[in-house]
């Protein structure tokens, strides 16, 4: 049996798909990030169904697909308005249809996708697949469409308006004849009987592929992926120079780019002392470091928020208020069901003054929630305005680290778990139970859903309060760290 998430594999990667059929054991188990959009996708499956009322839905399709296209059938026959996951198969080629709608002369196709406004190829490649099967099957497709979120879309309810959280786009205009899908499939079953295929490695389309460490085992660790788009950094391949350090020197148009191919030729740092100390002195006592943890769901939480909005629900503060003064601490995390950004906009209020410089990691991610808290919440004009005066106060840790103080450890990258164990390695989040952004963000659906008992959920709260604040305190030795270089 031949599925369409096979045949949308194809499309994406021919490769993917035959190993997936004829060598599985180089297939690494799914992530848990993809396991949890999996988990996302059933969820917006099934809310759609609100959308297009009184349906049936084909149960339990996957273990018995036969009996799930006679039951199609029935129903169709039935003239049932809404069937959702309709199965149909043709010459061996299975699809479930999200929903199948009737219509005056015939059935429309409805793809749910749990995805947003940018709307991916392949995509369309799944509903044509949906379409030429069904049309072998002698269904009359009127129409195709495209079921998405609408990121746009701005909650002011306690549930969505489902006519405004989804989106429906024509896919018409987009599918692929039948008769270059009769191709493709001759396409692929030479493929499959053929020897492995050779594909181009792309650094950001293969990162979560369940075949990466497969496709990349010959890769080297100091590849020229590290320093290019995936393009370039073919391109090198192809002419012999699959190391950064095989690039000549000063042969690059950008700076630092050169930069970053003499440290791998030399093994030694960048420092310019002078940029840094151009970074240093643009820092206003009192200093506070600052690090959000934030949730983001596909359906909001909360009144006045997005699709897939990222909610503050924590943040750590390291303060030094005189140059040589010790450091205070401050924290917030949300508890229990309430929206978390309130009080965690006037907890902001109250530990950060109206003057000093705010420093963080990625500084546009901070400065976003901020301004999405005074925009959002029922606050006073003068704790907006307080807000929103924090953002012109921001400096970005990424920015020397980018540019001025450069070590062959940070492997051309910048974010703070490249740069902290390589400016500051006796700090480190090794073995810490919450370790990184996507445990934080699993620690809080936990603690929301409140599933496990008090103890483990009070733990759960040390843990995510002993990272956060590890955060900070990172940033508080990299801007050690940039003083100590221009000593």
């Amino acid at each position: 049996m031949f599925s369409k998430s096979q045949y949308t594999k194809y499309k994406s990667c021919p490769k993917k798909l035959w190993l997936t059929r004829n060598k599985k054991e180089a297939l690494s188990p799914l992530g848990e990030a993809a396991q949890k959009r999996m988990a996302a996708g059933q969820k917006i499956g099934q809310l759609a169904w609100k959308r297009f009322p009184n349906g049936v839905w084909v149960e339990n399709g996957y273990q018995n697909p036969q009996q799930a296209v006679l039951r199609t059938q029935e129903l169709m026959k039935k003239g049932v308005p809404y069937i959702y996951e309709a199965a149909f198969i043709y010459n061996d080629i299975l699809v479930f249809v999200d929903i199948l709608e009737k219509v005056p002369n015939g059935w429309n196709i409805i793809e749910v996708k749990s995805s947003g406004n940018t709307i991916d190829p392949i995509y369309w490649d799944d509903i044509s697949i949906q379409h030429y099967v069904l049309s072998k099957c002698g269904v009359a497709v009127q129409s195709c469409y495209l079921m998405h979120i609408n990121t746009d879309y701005y909650q002011t309810t306690d549930e969505p308006d489902l006519n405004q959280f989804f989106l429906l786009t024509l896919a018409d205009p987009e599918l692929t004849p039948l008769a270059d899908i009769e191709q493709d499939l001759e396409n692929i079953n030479a493929m499959l009987s053929a020897d492995e295929p050779e594909v181009e490695l792309d650094k950001t389309g293969c990162a979560e592929c369940e075949a990466h460490d497969y496709c990349w085992r010959d890769i080297p660790e100091d590849s020229v992926f590290n320093l290019f788009r995936s393009a370039k950094a073919r391109q090198y391949i192809k002419d012999g120079m699959p190391r950064v350090q095989d690039i000549p020197p000063d042969s690059l148009d950008n700076p630092n780019h050169n930069r970053w191919v003499n440290i791998y030729r030399t093994g030694q740092p960048y420092i310019n002392p002078e940029g840094i100390a151009q970074w240093l002195n643009r820092l206003e006592y009192p200093l506070y470091y600052l690090d959000f943890e934030t949730t983001q769901s596909v359906v909001p939480l909360w009144k006045n928020s997005k699709p897939y909005q990222q909610i503050p629900f924590q943040f750590s503060l390291h303060v030094q208020r005189k140059p040589n003064a010790e450091y205070e601490h401050y924290e917030y995390l949300s508890t229990g069901k309430d929206d978390p950004r309130l009080a965690c906009a006037k907890a902001l209020l109250e530990y950060i003054g109206d003057k000093g410089t705010i420093i963080a990691h990625n500084a546009g991610f901070e400065k976003s929630r901020i301004k999405e808290m005074a925009h959002d919440l029922p606050l006073t004009e003068e704790e907006k305005d307080r807000l929103l005066n924090m953002i012109n106060r921001f400096e970005d840790t990424r920015e020397p680290f980018g540019h001025d103080y450069l070590l062959p450890a940070m492997k051309c990258r910048t974010t703070i778990k490249k740069v902290l164990p390589a400016v500051v390695p006796e700090l480190t989040y090794e073995g810490m139970p919450v370790a990184n952004g996507g445990d934080a963000m699993n620690a809080f659906d936990i603690l929301y859903a409140q599933e496990l008992p008090p103890e483990h959920l009070e733990q759960l709260r040390k843990d995510l309060l002993a990272y956060c604040k590890q955060d900070t305190w990172a940033m508080v030795k990299l801007v050690e760290a940039l003083r100590d270089a221009v000593r």
